[in-house]
């Protein structure tokens, strides 16, 4: 009883029983995250199957592979890189673009002789009308080296329609020195 005569609440009701805090910050911490981990799969799933579609080439010289290779992507693909692309016009002629790049050859092979034909994609590749131009060279490869080279672009844009370099994918079609479906580099 209390001090004034009326029976007193609190010793009437049962104690509650309630969860520790801390075990109902452990579960809501967990829900959280196995939310937040759904979500970042649904988004992650989605967008992995989009950019792997617009990814993919669309043809076996885009992809690297020869018909007359029966479709075996050839050995020094690998190893040979494209890179430091720079477009510009010859001086005095404003329709012939030229297109400096650097290749490098990654493998410890020295390669005489190489040549390929290169296509440049703008980074969405969402067709072929995202095709920026495409580019032959011929060059013997020291080991491990690398070398700037220039060639004329062959493309339907003008000079200023070119992408910046950071925008432009290189897809390279390696067609010399010819292999006949065995290893060309020693490992």
């Amino acid at each position: 009883m209390s001090i004034t005569g009326a029976p007193s609440l609190m010793a009437a009701t049962p104690p509650k029983r309630a969860l520790p805090t801390w075990l109902l910050a452990v579960l809501f911490a967990g829900g959280f995250v196995v939310v937040g981990l759904g979500i970042y799969w649904l988004v992650g799933s989605k967008s992995s199957s989009s950019a792997a579609s617009l990814s993919q080439p669309s043809s076996n010289a885009e992809r690297g592979l020869s018909s007359s290779t029966g479709g075996v992507q050839h050995p020094l693909l690998k190893h040979i890189e494209i890179s430091g692309i720079r477009f510009g016009e010859v001086d005095g002629k404003k329709n012939v673009i030229t297109v400096a790049f650097t290749v490098t050859n990654h493998s410890d092979a020295e390669i005489p002789g190489l040549a390929a034909n290169v296509t440049l994609w703008s980074n969405t590749r969402r067709s072929d009308e995202d095709d920026v131009g495409k580019f032959s060279f011929t060059t013997d490869m020291k080991p491990n080296s690398s070398k700037e080279l220039s060639a004329p672009l062959i493309t339907t844009k003008a000079a200023v329609e070119l992408p910046d370099w950071q925008f432009v994918t290189p897809d390279i079609q390696i067609t010399a020195p010819p292999f006949s479906g065995g290893s060309i580099v020693q490992k």
